[in-house]
């Protein structure tokens, strides 16, 4: 298999992943602090993004597949019209409601917009969140709880400086999918190590649906569908299974 980018997203298929069992530790760092300044919300006339504009030390992720440093840039979310769909990556075949991208860049480049040009410039983390029921999330609520205070385009709104608490939910070191390709939406640089975590984030159908709510960019209709579909690459792109499994001391 090809360790050339691809373009993403894509079908992941485990019968098609290289299992890696001793990968070092993927490590967030000061994600969901509760000190150093707020978060915000905007929505960008196509997502609901959320940005942590004033914290004097950004957050970072190393270790796992990463040879170095990346920092935080900012988190959006891709959603259907229905529950039934609205991630970007298929799993097995299955799709989610939503799926959630961590955007970080290189640390040896002074900015995103540098960092975007660069092959080893961007890696991203993806949660696939799938509502079911009418159980609220308490930490998701975190985020949907602003929604309504952006539904026009353009519009900003404070969120918790923990909002992005919801990450702690899944097993963050272990249990993902790794592979090397594309930004998902214009201008599709193949600059991506993607990290895309296999157990999807459960909250309510409320939840989900509340992102439906926000105006899209010329203020005619909702965000829906704000997703691109799974690409189908030339060539086999390389997929590691990261599970971390721990092996006893003899």
């Amino acid at each position: 298999m090809s360790t050339t980018p691809v373009q993403s997203p894509i079908a992941l298929e485990i019968r098609e992943a290289e299992f890696k069992d001793d990968a070092p530790a993927l490590e967030y760092v000061g994600h969901w602090d509760k000190i150093g300044g707020s978060a915000e919300m905007v929505n960008t006339g196509t997502s609901a993004m959320i940005l942590l504009p004033n914290r004097n030390r950004k957050p970072y992720i190393t270790g796992g597949p990463l040879n170095d440093k990346y920092i935080f840039e900012q988190l959006h979310f891709h959603w259907g019209d229905s529950n039934e769909y609205g991630c970007e990556h298929l799993l097995e075949g299955n799709t989610f409601s939503m799926e959630g991208h961590l955007v970080h860049y290189n640390s040896k480049y002074k900015n995103f917009q540098e960092a975007v040009t660069k092959p080893d410039g961007l890696a991203v983390t993806g949660f696939f969140i799938h509502g079911i029921g009418d159980k609220d999330c308490p930490e998701f609520k975190k985020i949907t709880d602003g929604i309504e205070r952006v539904t026009k385009p353009g519009t900003k709104t404070r969120l918790g400086a923990d909002c992005l608490s919801f990450l702690k939910l899944q097993e963050l070191n272990k249990h993902y999918y790794c592979y090397r390709g594309s930004l998902t939406t214009p201008p599709y640089n193949e600059v991506v190590q993607w990290i895309v975590y296999r157990t999807p984030i459960y909250v309510s159908e409320k939840q989900i649906a509340v992102f439906r709510s926000l105006i899209c960019q010329d203020e005619t209709k909702c965000i829906v569908n704000n997703y691109r579909d799974v690409q189908q690459p030339v060539r086999s792109p390389k997929i590691i299974f990261t599970r971390n499994i721990l092996k006893s001391k003899l």
